[in-house]
C-alpha cells in the first residue's frame, strides 16, 4: 500500500461527509494504491476565508485545521503534510452566514472567487469545489428530468429553507448510494450545465476548457447580478466529471437532451 494520501476536505460532519465518503467509496476505492481520508473542516468557507487572510494566505489549509479543529487535529495525527499528494474541499455557496459581515474589504462573491483562485490545484494548494447553494443540491433533482424537485433558480430569501425544501416529499432527500442513483445524478449534471451555459450540446473538450469551476462560479455571480438568483447545482458530479475525465465522460453523459415538464428558465 502506497503511503500516499488524498484528503477530502468537508463543510459539516453529518450530510456533507456522509455524501462525500459515499462517492469515493463507490467510485475511487480500489482504484489505486492511496490512503482516502475525510476531513470535516466543522466551518464555512467564508470563516476559512478569516483565517487564512489573518496569515496572508500563505499558511497551508491542511496545517490551518490542523490548528484550528481538535476533530482535524486527532485525524491528522503522525500524518505530515509530505504525504498528501491530492487536497480536495467541498464547501457550500450559502452566503447566509453572519460572520460575513465582518469581512469589511470583500463581498461574499469576491471572497469566494479568491478562494477560487488559491484554491485551483489539488497537488498544490488545494481544489476548491462549490455547491450551489449547499450540499443539498445533490438529491435536488427529477429523474430524467432538466429540472431540479424544488426549483432550479432561488432568491437569496429563499437560501435559508433550501435544506427542507429540497428534502420535502423528495422521494431522492433518503439518498441511496449505489451505482443507479449516481447515474442519475450525472446524468442530471449533464442536462443543468447545459441549461447553465444556454448549450444545445456540450463534447468533452467544451466542457474541460469552457464550464471549469472558476467559469460555473462566474456564471453564477452574472445570474445574480441580472436576476438575483442562484442556479442550483451540485458539486460532487462536477468533481467526478473533472478527475476520471474523458472515459468516465462518455459512459455516463449520454447524449442529453432537454426533457422538462415545465421549464423554469428565465434568462
Amino acid at each position: 500500500m502506497s503511503d500516499s494520501i488524498k484528503l477530502f476536505i468537508v463543510e459539516g460532519e453529518e450530510r456533507d461527509y456522509r455524501f462525500v465518503k459515499g462517492m469515493t467509496d463507490l467510485f475511487m476505492r480500489g482504484k489505486f494504491e492511496a490512503r482516502i481520508i475525510y476531513l470535516p473542516a466543522a466551518q464555512n468557507i467564508y470563516m476559512l476565508y478569516k483565517k487564512l487572510v489573518e496569515d496572508d494566505f500563505q499558511t497551508d489549509i491542511v496545517e490551518v485545521l490542523r490548528e484550528s479543529s481538535e476533530s482535524a487535529k486527532a485525524i491528522l495525527e503522525g500524518i505530515s503534510r509530505q504525504r498528501i499528494d491530492e487536497v480536495f474541499m467541498f464547501f457550500d455557496f450559502d452566503i447566509h452566514q453572519k460572520n460575513i459581515k465582518a469581512q469589511e474589504d470583500a463581498s461574499p462573491e469576491e471572497i469566494l472567487m479568491r478562494m477560487l483562485q488559491t484554491f485551483d490545484n489539488e497537488t498544490e494548494n488545494g481544489k476548491l469545489y462549490i455547491s450551489y447553494p449547499m450540499v443539498e443540491a445533490l438529491y435536488d433533482y427529477r429523474e430524467n428530468q432538466c429540472q431540479a424537485f424544488y426549483k432550479c433558480l432561488i432568491t437569496d430569501d429563499e437560501i435559508g429553507n433550501y435544506k427542507k425544501q429540497s428534502g420535502n416529499n423528495n422521494p431522492r432527500a433518503n439518498f441511496h448510494n449505489d451505482i443507479a442513483s449516481w447515474e442519475m445524478i450525472l446524468y442530471n449534471f449533464g442536462l443543468r450545465i447545459k441549461c447553465l451555459f444556454d448549450k444545445d450540446s456540450v463534447d468533452f473538450r467544451t466542457y474541460r476548457e469552457q464550464m471549469t469551476v472558476p467559469n460555473i462560479y462566474l456564471r453564477q455571480v452574472s445570474m445574480r447580478k441580472q436576476y438575483d438568483k442562484t442556479f442550483v447545482l451540485s458539486a460532487l458530479p462536477e468533481f467526478l466529471y473533472d478527475y476520471f475525465g474523458e472515459n468516465f465522460w462518455h459512459r455516463y453523459w449520454k447524449g442529453m437532451m432537454y426533457h422538462f415538464d415545465s421549464c423554469q428558465r428565465e434568462w
